[in-house]
């Protein structure tokens, strides 16, 4: 089996994050697939906040953020790009997966072999907090994809 360029990007919040993408990938000149996604947040054990939604959703357009950096998994390059801290989104075409995150744990999600989400050099792939996160609460998110 052929080796792909893989990346890894990831992204660490403030606290009180507010709804936007906080990692975005542009496929540039391929088609690029999401293998895992993992996210996590540090509530205070006890805490009676409630999850927080977050979306993997698939842009026709790119948002505003900051420059994100990709870390190669493999060694090969990925040509991918990527922003993170978005403060603007993208046009929404499709919202992927959903997933209610507790405040005081996290998920990770591999993708079944031949499930994975894949987008365009057209398009845009980001994952998103639907809802601002608490005022205490930070985030940790990653996405791993393949070109």
């Amino acid at each position: 089996m052929p080796i792909h360029p893989a990346g890894l990007l990831q992204d660490l919040s403030a606290a009180n994050a507010t709804a936007f993408n906080r990692l975005e990938l542009n496929g540039v000149a391929v088609t690029t697939i999401i293998t895992e996604v993992g996210i996590s947040m540090n509530a205070a054990p006890n805490s009676t906040l409630v999850p927080v939604q977050f979306q993997l959703q698939r842009m026709s357009t790119v948002g505003t953020g900051a420059a994100g950096t990709i870390v190669k998994m493999n060694q090969y390059v990925p040509s991918c790009t990527a922003l993170v801290e978005n403060t603007a989104d993208g046009t929404l075409v499709d919202a992927c997966h959903t997933w209610f995150v507790p405040v005081v744990s996290g998920l990770i999600w591999v993708a079944a072999p031949g499930r994975e989400i894949d987008f365009t050099a057209a398009q845009f792939m980001g994952l998103k907090n639907i809802a601002a996160l608490g005022a205490s609460i930070n985030s940790a998110c990653y996405l791993v994809f393949e070109e």
